[in-house]
């Protein structure tokens, strides 16, 4: 049975590994101004990964989209600056949401500020929320990205996710969490674990 997403006030700091921090804490509705600052830094390139193609108000069609989640469906954890740094400003967001609340499943989807790549934050996101869909008592979480994402299909493979050709030209990608612990528990007892445990971030 799926527990609820508690959409708690909790929040911490983490580092990632060239130094920087930042605060995680859930989104909240009165992140939408933010929200929007954090997606109109979106290149073209990242619009088009992100909806699979473009769409017109981007910014703030996505900023009213995640400032008014069904929390019974959807959980978002967002990276923000430091609480002493000035005013608060969002790098990034990853979320999850089910078609139902009775769902053992979940789709996700992570964006960090396009001026602001290649520091690990992006995986960093996904490992929070792949937390969250494990307290929620998921089965499984998928996705759907771009076949010329590299990036995004290299960070799925290093989280366990397991990729397949999907409709049209998409690849989907899935992590189903007994499969996952499976081989985990495989390459552990191997000496040789082939994927990364949610939740560790690597140190390059």
């Amino acid at each position: 049975m799926n527990m609820p997403i508690r959409q708690s006030e909790r929040q911490h700091i983490i580092r990632l590994p060239d130094g920087e921090r930042f605060q995680l804490r859930y989104v909240r509705p009165d992140d939408q101004a933010r929200l929007e600052e954090m997606f109109s830094h979106a290149s073209p390139e990242d619009i088009r990964f992100r909806l699979l193609g473009a769409v017109r108000g981007f910014a703030a069609h996505m900023a009213e989209r995640f400032a008014h989640l069904d929390p019974e469906r959807d959980a978002a954890i967002v990276a923000t600056s430091l609480p002493d740094s000035g005013p608060e400003e969002i790098y990034g967001i990853v979320h999850i949401g089910q078609d139902t609340p009775q769902s053992d499943t979940a789709e996700y989807d992570v964006m960090v500020r396009s001026d602001f790549k290649a520091h690990g934050l992006g995986y960093r996101l996904m490992t929070e929320i792949l937390q969250c869909a494990r307290r929620r008592g998921l089965r499984a979480v998928t996705g759907y990205i771009s076949p010329d994402n590299g990036k995004m299909l290299l960070m799925a493979e290093e989280l366990g996710f397991v990729a397949r050709r999907g409709e049209g030209n998409v690849v989907e990608v899935r992590l189903d969490f007994a499969e996952f612990d499976k081989r985990l528990e495989e390459g552990l007892a191997s000496g040789q674990p082939t994927v990364l445990e949610p939740g560790r971030v690597p140190e390059s």
